[in-house]
């Protein structure tokens, strides 16, 4: 019996926080399709059909080459990062872009720019896993959690709260979807207080869930806690929901 309704709890439980967040994000004017009518490419699609030949061919340097070539660092690795994210929202192939990712991830730690790094490895775990914890590769679950780990090493340098925050959690949710429930508890419960010293009770909420989702998954003796944990996120994000709200009505 166990078995059998604790994902069916955890599936309503996170489907009902995902709509949450959409409202805040619609009654706070987010622009969920900003890129509506647009190029889906970050980059030029001439670029990004360049690289994505030479890794499918396995000319990694030669893609590397191609990209230093187009001159400035800061050229460059912007658009490094940009066809990154083209080669996965694009081709649909997060494995290459993984790989030319990883490459520029080295390239920008040795010309001194962390913050750049630090993105490129937060989009190299976070393509592997677009469901959260739920269905990923275990195959790709070594290098999620290297990126991951070596992303939240560079946060701590960088004193960004925010982004530590997030950081904390994509190392947390890889080592959910590693099924290493203690470990990533650890991680969250960090990440809770990273959020809690920022006042950002979205992110403590986010933690939050994905904590209580690790102890009734996989800590039978937690069970009962874990639900508590993820309704208190849910009641965040109802709050944050009814916060915005009101935010809304006082525009007009």
């Amino acid at each position: 019996m166990f078995t059998k309704l604790k994902p069916g709890f955890i599936r309503q439980s996170i489907l009902k926080i995902i709509i949450l967040l959409s409202s805040v994000t619609l009654i706070n004017g987010g622009n969920l399709m900003a890129n509506e009518g647009q190029s889906p490419y970050l980059s030029n699609q001439e670029t990004v059909e360049k690289i994505y030949g030479y890794l499918q061919s396995g000319q990694i340097d030669s893609s590397k080459a191609y990209l230093i070539g187009l001159g400035d660092d800061k050229v460059v690795i912007q658009t490094w990062m940009n066809v990154q994210c083209d080669i996965n929202n694009v081709k649909k192939d997060p494995k290459a872009s993984a790989e030319i990712g990883q490459v520029g991830v080295d390239y920008s730690l040795e010309k001194g720019f962390k913050l750049p790094a630090a993105m490129m490895l937060h989009n190299i775990s976070a393509f592997f896993m677009p469901d959260f914890d739920e269905g990923v590769d275990p195959e790709n679950l070594p290098l999620i959690i290297s990126a991951a780990t070596q992303q939240l090493t560079l946060r701590r340098e960088i004193p960004q709260p925010g982004p530590l925050m997030w950081s904390l959690w994509d190392l947390g949710i890889a080592e959910l979807a590693a099924g290493n429930a203690s470990d990533a508890i650890k991680t969250l419960e960090e990440g809770i207080k990273v959020a809690d010293e920022q006042d950002d009770k979205d992110g403590a909420a986010w933690c939050r869930i994905f904590i209580g989702k690790a102890k009734v998954k996989y800590l039978p003796e937690l069970i009962d806690e874990g639900k508590n944990d993820m309704q208190e996120a849910a009641k965040s994000f109802r709050k944050l929901v009814r916060i915005g709200k009101r935010k809304n009505l006082l525009r007009y």
